[in-house]
């Protein structure tokens, strides 16, 4: 927090590779860094150690219907499935205060589930993300 002013949804710039403009169709996006700890049993019904295993991220990003499409052409492919790994960048850039910004490297979309229903007035789309790497506070 800075200045009593947390990070908020108005900071934030999202730039796909292929794009020089952040992106302005982008309702949301997550991303999650994971390690496997796990607890080593022995004798008796306590754990007697701790053990480390492997690390994984993955992610979301959902997107309007038409940002979709503009990422289509950025990244040049018809099939956002098959593409090769692109990166995306993620910029907390608040009024006050230093940006933040993380990169997501080597993002592969695992699927691009589409649907809209008579109530609605736009599309979104939520893409799930296979991420290889996300270097956190990546200025």
């Amino acid at each position: 927090m800075i200045n009593g002013q947390e990070y908020a949804w108005e900071d934030l710039q999202i730039v796909v590779e292929g794009k020089s403009i952040p992106l302005i169709g982008v309702t949301g996006i997550e991303y999650v860094s994971k390690k496997v700890h796990e607890n080593i049993r022995g004798r008796g019904n306590r754990p007697v150690s701790m053990g480390r295993g492997q690390e994984d991220y993955e992610g979301k990003i959902t997107i309007l219907q038409s940002e979709l499409e503009a990422m289509q052409i950025a990244l040049g492919t018809r099939s956002l499935t098959t593409r090769q790994p692109f990166s995306i960048t993620v910029a907390y850039a608040p009024e006050v205060g230093p940006p933040r910004v993380d990169v997501l490297q080597g993002v592969r979309i695992t699927e691009v589930p589409k649907g809209i229903t008579g109530d609605d007035t736009h599309m979104k789309i939520e893409l799930p993300l296979a991420i290889f790497n996300i270097k956190y506070g990546a200025a």
